[in-house]
């Protein structure tokens, strides 16, 4: 089969990821993948297998005047329509709202089936207003809307068939990462988190959050993985509570499975998600887990008290209780580490992609149906 699949730039990010994971696991198993962005190949962040083919343009920055962001958007547009009619590939898959937009957009009068995927909390990311319209209309235009919980596929079936909304999670990609098991021992307990350092990750939260619960507990460590706008704020919230030797928020890194598996707990203390990857990573390498219960996602992710502990979402106080219940109980960090690994599985990466295979096969097998009659 000959796939595309087309997001804004793949430097950095969840969906970006997932994309990337998407497209090696379709060459590895002998599909044609094109990979479309707006950013140029070289500005990837993610490896791609050899085999899958870049298209990549310069469209990517951010326009200056009103009239520049017009020739951009006709650009995202025309650009890689002339890409796809050129591949003519059996099926394209987006992600993003405006990548999702402009693609189907792009696609019209063309033949080729189309998959849009919403990689956000759909409630809490704001879009422009032509871009909220356009969605709502071109979107039952697609042959499938993929979204990542049923709380989103409820939102999505406001404005699109139910039958063409489909729940898709995102796939484990852990290639040669190794269990809790097998992790190498720490030089001290640590709680770890990941993600862009951004207001919705709730990052504020997590930091007052340790440090109610670690006062007295002078050899744990919180560790923050990620990179992005909101660290000087993060950083000043350290110095005030004195924690500057105890709190360590080392960036981005390209494979963060060497840190979180030498962790002790894992801690996703987000206001909204879309689907989060880094919950049910950290899970499969079978650390205990404790999530806020944001929508979208941890819940149904985690059974409380089972696999994983939910705590209202926001609530510091309540944030602070779950990681001093851990830090101070070897059996409960044991006993939910080895069901989260458990649990896990059904996002396994070989699980997940045979629901998006299924999914094409269906698509295009229609498609070919069309074009016999």
């Amino acid at each position: 089969m000959k796939i595309a699949l087309a997001i804004p730039t793949l430097n950095g990010g969840g969906a970006e990821r997932v994309m990337s994971t998407m497209a090696n696991y379709w060459a590895s198993h002998g599909h044609e993948v094109h990979l479309v962005t707006h950013d140029r190949p070289e500005n990837d962040f993610y490896p791609l297998d050899g085999s899958v083919v870049r298209h990549g343009f310069d469209i990517s920055k951010p326009p200056g005047s009103p009239l520049d962001t017009v020739k951009h958007n006709i650009q995202r547009i025309t650009l890689p329509r002339k890409c796809l009619v050129d591949v003519r590939p059996d099926c394209v898959i987006s992600f993003t709202v405006r990548m999702n937009v402009q693609n189907l957009i792009a696609l019209c009068g063309t033949g080729i089936p189309a998959i849009v995927s919403e990689r956000n909390n759909p409630l809490a990311q704001q879009q422009p207003l032509p871009f909220t319209l356009l969605r709502r209309y071109l979107y039952p235009r697609a042959s499938a809307l993929v979204m990542q919980t049923e709380a989103a596929r409820t939102w999505a079936a406001s404005f699109m068939p139910s039958r063409r909304i489909h729940v898709i999670p995102n796939p484990l990609s852990l290639s040669g990462a190794s269990s809790c098991e097998e992790r190498p021992a720490p030089g001290g307990p640590v709680v770890c988190s990941a993600g862009r350092l951004i207001p919705s990750k709730g990052f504020d939260l997590l930091i007052q959050a340790f440090h109610a619960a670690a006062r007295d507990k002078h050899a744990w460590s919180l560790l923050i993985l990620g990179e992005g706008e909101d660290r000087p704020r993060l950083e000043g919230i350290v110095r005030e509570l004195g924690l500057h030797n105890r709190v360590h928020m080392p960036g981005r890194v390209r494979d963060p499975f060497d840190a979180v598996r030498s962790s002790t707990i894992f801690v996703l203390s987000s206001r909204h998600e879309g689907f989060p990857n880094a919950l049910i990573e950290a899970m499969a390498l079978g650390l205990p887990v404790i999530s806020t219960d944001c929508p979208f996602g941890p819940s149904e992710i985690v059974n409380n008290g089972v696999d994983g502990v939910l705590v209202p979402n926001g609530n510091v106080r309540a944030l602070a209780d779950a990681m001093e219940h851990l830090m101070v109980s070897e059996d409960a960090r044991r006993m939910l580490g080895e069901h989260a690994r458990v649990s896990s599985e059904r996002f396994s990466l070989d699980t997940v992609m045979h629901h998006w295979g299924a999914l094409l096969e269906t698509i295009t097998s229609s498609t070919r149906g069309r074009s016999r009659r």
